[in-house]
């Protein structure tokens, strides 16, 4: 279950965007918050009034999560959700993922644009450096954030996981089952495979044989995957796309507009702590209105 998220603003108008959809979060899944900006340690000066910024945000967000809380919370439990501020000063990479360790976060949350320059941000040092470093769940905010999908509106309310067969992109499981599950309400999970085609190519019956049989065995896991999951309570269905893999999962979400799409990073030793598979970097610069979720 996740009891703590921090959110990472950096005083620019884009990365407010992230606090509307970041308290209808924490108030569905009754998750406390953390509002964290890292300031240059050549702006000394400012720190008072970004200490004010951040106060002001804190309570403005505590004050929608709580009211979110109260409507949709069925248990009726007594508790009310949590927000406080804080500006850090130094590096922000350094500073974002030291405040992870300290404050024991179960999720980081930011816009994939900010103030520094929207080629600078987006997707740029800083955020490139907490993806691929943060041990929690990374949940990234698209500045072309689907209305719908902050005020909870869109059809079907679905949480898209691609896997590809492997262990590694089956770690992004456990996190989407316990979003739906915390969640606590009508919502399904969609387990797809992108089967990928020899485009431009006369196969031969063999071949063909082949790619039919592949797509059965995959089709199979799909499903035995889903079975495993819908005995916990969650509805599961699977979809089998063909294509370029991340072509496929983006134009799968432009026709099948998704709550959320959760993926895993690839974890490898040497030179690098974390290495994304060339199918996750590639949905992350491509996506563009559907939040996305990355788990290490």
């Amino acid at each position: 279950m996740y009891k703590k998220m921090v959110v990472l603003l950096d005083g620019s108008e884009l990365a407010e965007l992230v606090l509307k959809y970041a308290q209808e979060l924490a108030g569905r899944l009754r998750i406390d918050l953390e509002l964290l900006q890292v300031a240059d340690p050549r702006e000394a000066e400012q720190l008072p009034m970004r200490r004010a910024y951040m106060e002001r945000m804190a309570e403005k967000v505590c004050a929608g999560a709580e009211e979110i809380r109260r409507k949709y919370d069925k248990a009726k439990v007594d508790r009310c959700i949590q927000a406080s501020s804080h500006v850090a000063v130094g590096y922000p990479a350094e500073e974002i993922l030291k405040f992870v360790d300290e404050h024991q976060i179960d999720l980081v949350m930011m816009s994939t644009h900010g103030s520094s320059g929207i080629r600078a941000w987006d997707l740029g040092e800083v955020a490139n450096t907490v993806i691929h470093a943060s041990k929690v769940p990374v949940w990234l905010v698209p500045a072309e954030l689907r209305e719908e999908i902050v005020a909870d509106t869109l059809p079907g309310r679905s949480l898209v996981v691609p896997l590809d067969g492997s262990k590694q992109s089956e770690a992004v499981l456990p996190h989407a089952a316990a979003i739906l599950t915390q969640r606590g309400a009508d919502a399904e999970l969609v387990l797809v495979y992108v089967r990928e085609t020899d485009s431009g190519l006369t196969l031969t019956r063999a071949a063909v044989e082949q790619t039919q049989e592949h797509a059965a065995k995959m089709k199979a896991y799909l499903e035995d995957t889903a079975d495993a999951l819908r005995k916990s309570g969650l509805s599961v269905r699977t979809e089998l796309l063909i294509g370029e893999p991340a072509e496929a999962i983006i134009e799968y979400l432009k026709v099948n507009p998704a709550q959320l799409l959760a993926m895993a990073t690839r974890a490898r030793t040497g030179i690098s702590r974390m290495i994304f598979d060339s199918v996750t970097e590639n949905v992350i610069h491509q996506v563009k209105k559907t939040p996305l979720l990355l788990v290490g």
